[in-house]
């Protein structure tokens, strides 16, 4: 990521069709292979529309992080405190477009993530990847490793997840 002009920053309203634009992008191709079309449709449309997004920001229901690279969005992450323990935090989402993965904008997101939380006194940050993703990969090249595996019902659907997790001090 050297030669291009990387900014990455806390979301805002202003960010919600940019954080849309990349979660399409990503979706799709990431699960196509691993859950159902209708799946995706669903879970897309309940947690990444719009409106919902635009509702999880108005309402502070978690911290939308937005990278760019030559001032075009192309990575989004999404995290939010634990309701159960002191210190934890929980990564729901951390999105790359296709076209820029594997070009150090996922560990450069997931290193602001990480480093922002360490300044708010976090220890550790979880989170649930399908067992079938490749991202797994990924997050453990970050230092994460499995603590359980859990399938999880999720409506008709089922959500075949591994949690994992990483202390940050």
């Amino acid at each position: 990521m050297n030669s291009v002009d990387v900014v990455i920053r806390l979301a805002d309203l202003e960010d919600v069709v940019s954080i849309h634009d990349v979660a399409l992008a990503t979706w799709e191709p990431t699960y196509r292979a691993i859950i159902s079309q209708e799946q995706i449709s669903t879970m897309f449309n309940e947690l990444l529309s719009m409106d919902a997004i635009r509702r999880q920001i108005a309402n502070a229901e978690g911290t939308y992080v937005i990278a760019f690279v030559d001032g075009q969005p192309h990575g989004v992450a999404f995290f939010r405190k634990s309701d159960d323990e002191a210190g934890v935090f929980k990564l729901h989402r951390l999105y790359v477009r296709p076209s820029i993965q594997r070009s150090g904008l996922g560990s450069a997101l997931l290193g602001f993530v990480e480093r922002w939380l360490e300044e708010l006194g976090a220890s550790e940050l979880r989170l649930n990847v399908n067992r079938f993703n490749s991202a797994q990969e990924f997050y453990r090249k970050q230092g994460y490793h499995v603590i359980e595996t859990v399938d999880i019902p999720y409506k008709q659907f089922w959500l075949n997840d591994y949690v994992m997790k990483k202390a940050l001090r």
